[in-house]
């Protein structure tokens, strides 16, 4: 009897694809300890951290603008549904997570839609989920982009690290005064 037919078949695991920017990627060794290009299979029950600590966090990005643990994803079943869904938190205590343009301050939770972005610092990552089969097991691939996300998906993102942590608007300058004329702020409660 042939050996192949006495094996388990295998299941089709849930991959979460991790699309990873970082302006200074190229002169920087930001995500070298991450397994690059090479999908990691991990239980369902155990959180992906990721952050600067290599004892608490799954995954480590070399660099110290990321805060020790920066967010946590774990995966989870909606009552009824036999696929992998997945919720993130924000686990830094000083930075913001900007999860598909919402806000999730420490410790806040989002559930991921198939295909999201996430920002942080000068970080940008887009999470896109491919379904299986598995509950109990799931893959993260992980893989460098060339340019930010956001431009691939056509959203104006700030270029100024403060102003992305606050997530608000940002204009073009030209010679040092705005490009457009209309102002900054506007209050339409104030009559002229």
């Amino acid at each position: 009897m042939n050996e192949i037919s006495k094996l388990e078949t295998e299941e089709l695991l849930t991959c979460l694809h991790i699309q990873l920017f970082h302006p200074d990627q190229a002169c920087r060794p930001i995500f070298h300890n991450l397994p690059l290009n090479q999908p990691h299979k991990m239980d369902a029950e155990d959180p992906l951290r990721l952050g600067r600590d290599g004892q608490t966090c799954t995954f480590v990005l070399n660099d110290t603008c990321v805060s020790r643990k920066q967010f946590s994803i774990q995966a989870y079943r909606k009552v009824g549904n036999p696929t992998l869904s997945f919720m993130i938190q924000n686990m830094s205590q000083r930075g913001k997570l900007m999860v598909s343009g919402s806000e999730l301050r420490h410790l806040e939770r989002a559930e991921l839609d198939d295909k999201a972005l996430l920002r942080f610092g000068r970080y940008e990552l887009l999470i896109w989920l491919e379904p299986g089969e598995s509950q109990s097991k799931f893959e993260v691939l992980f893989e460098t982009c060339i340019r930010p996300p956001s431009q691939e998906m056509g959203i104006d993102v700030p270029c100024n690290p403060a102003i992305l942590d606050t997530g608000a608007a940002w204009r073009i300058f030209q010679n040092g005064a705005p490009l457009s004329q209309e102002p900054l702020e506007s209050d339409e409660t104030i009559l002229v």
